[in-house]
């Protein structure tokens, strides 16, 4: 069953939204085989089930496994049923095996235990996912001997710096990891940087090799020059793509960078052979078009409203009279992700000043935008301003505070 239609996606459900803590996800089926949306885990049962799991950092057992000369292969996963038997589980991997059929016996599972990490052998390899030989559980992974090359399959998460007049890419090139994915979203999410959604590459990339970025506009200013892929679990490089004035649609390229030795020129017998000349080469690997609607909060903002629409901004201005409509107003200004991270701000000890009080997140959950000024107002009264002004700085929303 190694086609991907043999198996019934599933979408999981969320139950931890702790913004300090990995989410757990949980999933329940009757009889039958299935994959996780999410994280591309199998499993076939034959009765109903229960389950749980989370991703978990590969960052402290990095060293341990490069002792036992093993390298990760997949995304470490802490399962946990909860009612019924799992009587088959594939775990998922990022390894190519299409071109090297000798690479499936290099293939181990991770098990840690109340005793350490325990490097198992394995009983299939599909050209995605690997079958446990028992379905016990704690946390999981593919493992991959080291030694040899390898080709992986792997993201490019796109963000931009949002609220500038220039406009700022961080890219990444990653193995697909969606624990690793996670925590570069929550990481860049916290400094203010929104995602650009892009189609990943469509082709295997070789582990511990070089790979350039381009853009065609000539403004773009891109560093570093080369990126080595490789699988840094915490804090993977990045590229930085800066330009001043985005006036229009480009395309980013990212290539296989590497020198090539041409062979030796023949020469007549007595006379020395001439030497092998190096060669840099661009090998394209990937490619997508970054429009000027994938970045709407930043490159030139002082264009964001048209001539036509500023009659009635300044009518909405004039019109604001209290503190709690002055705050709706620019509120209605945020999108849906925006207002959801001000709210979590909002009931952060942490973000809000000392002598004022926090309002609780039971409050704030599930409530709209008059309730949360509503809120603000019985908590802050005339201070309110000042708390939202404070909350707009943090979610970088500098655009805001001016108005306000």
């Amino acid at each position: 069953m190694q086609d991907s239609s043999d198996w019934t996606k599933l979408e999981p459900k969320v139950n931890s939204t702790d913004a300090d803590e990995a989410p757990t996800y949980s999933l329940q089926t009757e009889a039958g085989t299935f994959e996780c949306s999410v994280s591309d885990l199998r499993w076939v049962c034959e009765e109903k089930v229960s389950f749980k799991y989370q991703f978990c950092s590969w960052e402290e057992h990095m060293e341990r496994m490069e002792i036992l000369q093993y390298m990760p292969a997949g995304p470490l996963m802490d399962i946990t049923v909860t009612a019924g038997k799992l009587n088959e589980v594939y775990l998922p991997h990022w390894i190519c095996t299409d071109d090297n059929p000798e690479i499936l016996d290099k293939f181990a599972v991770l098990h840690i235990d109340s005793c350490g990490d325990v490097v198992e052998k394995v009983s299939e390899v599909t050209s995605s996912h690997v079958k446990l030989s028992e379905a016990l559980f704690s946390p999981r992974a593919v493992l991959m001997k080291l030694g040899f090359p390898v080709k992986i399959k792997c993201n490019v998460l796109i963000y931009y710096q949002t609220n500038t007049t220039f406009l700022k890419l961080h890219v990444y090139l990653i193995p697909h990891d969606p624990a690793l994915e996670k925590t570069v979203d929550k990481k860049k999410s916290s400094k203010g940087y929104k995602i650009i959604e892009k189609p990943r590459p469509d082709k295997y990339l070789k582990m511990q090799q070089g790979f350039a970025l381009k853009a065609d506009i000539d403004t773009a200013k891109i560093s570093p020059q080369k990126v080595t892929l490789r699988y840094d679990s915490q804090d993977p490089n990045f590229y930085e793509v800066f330009i001043e004035n985005p006036d229009r649609d480009f395309n980013l390229t990212l290539s296989h960078s590497y020198t090539n030795k041409s062979k030796p020129e023949c020469k007549p017998v007595g006379e020395p052979m001439s030497e092998p000349v190096c060669e840099p080469v661009c090998e394209p690997v990937w490619t997508c078009e970054i429009r000027t609607v994938d970045h709407p909060k930043s490159g030139n903002l002082e264009e964001e409203h048209t001539v036509d629409e500023l009659p009635a901004l300044v009518q909405k201005t004039t019109t604001i009279t209290t503190v709690g409509e002055r705050i709706l107003g620019r509120l209605q200004d945020l999108e849906e992700e925006d207002f959801k991270d001000f709210k979590w701000f909002l009931q952060k000890r942490n973000f809000i000043p000392a002598d004022f009080p926090c309002i609780p997140w039971s409050k704030l959950e599930k409530v709209d935008m008059k309730r949360v000024v509503d809120l603000m107002e019985q908590t802050y009264n005339q201070q309110a301003v000042e708390v939202t002004k404070m909350l707009f700085k943090k979610i970088n929303r500098n655009d805001l505070v001016k108005l306000l």
